[in-house]
């Protein structure tokens, strides 16, 4: 497939069939991040991978911390952790990105954009490579304690979002776009 056609059917991904992603194909697609555009060359994105033993895991210890259960926002938070506990034994791999935070605001936000740029490289890889995915960022997944559990630092790496990968039950269909002379200005 070539970039284009990635591009453009490139979606978001919800509902997977359950199937493993094996280390080799997700090794392909994180090779495919680290090709991404960096500034000063800092390489500054870490991704954090967990296989469908590591996501049990999680998925098992997630309910048993109130810090992450018991969100201030009570209405939304226990019913979106029931519904994230639902879904990730779906998936085939999960990967949570962050980045290293730097304490210049110019390096940082470049740095914030070149793991975003490095987290669009994996999700067009995987759409390449027919795998389905998600680009979530769910307050549990992005807690500073699961971002501890999965070896991140969040006193030193920013939380980007977890990708959701594996095998789609099926293609959602294309959402729609506004024209492209509605978000261009040609300067002359």
């Amino acid at each position: 497939m070539d970039a284009f056609a990635a591009i453009r059917s490139r979606r978001t991904v919800k509902d997977f069939t359950g199937a493993p992603l094996d280390r080799a194909t997700l090794e392909t697609l994180l090779d495919a991040a680290r090709w991404a555009p960096t500034h000063r060359l800092s390489e500054p994105w870490r991704f954090a991978v967990l296989d469908q033993a590591a996501i049990a895991r999680l998925s098992a210890w997630l309910p048993t911390q109130p810090q992450i259960r018991d969100t201030p926002d009570a209405a939304k938070g226990p019913a979106k952790l029931a519904k994230l506990l639902e879904r990730l034994p779906t998936l085939g791999a999960l990967i949570n990105v962050t980045w290293v935070r730097s304490p210049n605001a110019e390096i940082d936000r470049e740095d914030l954009a070149a793991a975003a740029a490095a987290t669009q490289n994996l999700l067009l890889a995987a759409t390449a490579a027919g795998i389905g995915s998600f680009w979530s960022t769910n307050p549990a997944l992005g807690h500073p304690d699961t971002q501890r559990w999965c070896g991140s630092d969040p006193a030193s790496e920013g939380f980007l979002g977890s990708l959701w990968l594996g095998i789609a039950k099926q293609q959602p269909p294309a959402p729609p776009r506004r024209p492209l002379s509605e978000r261009v200005r040609w300067l002359s």
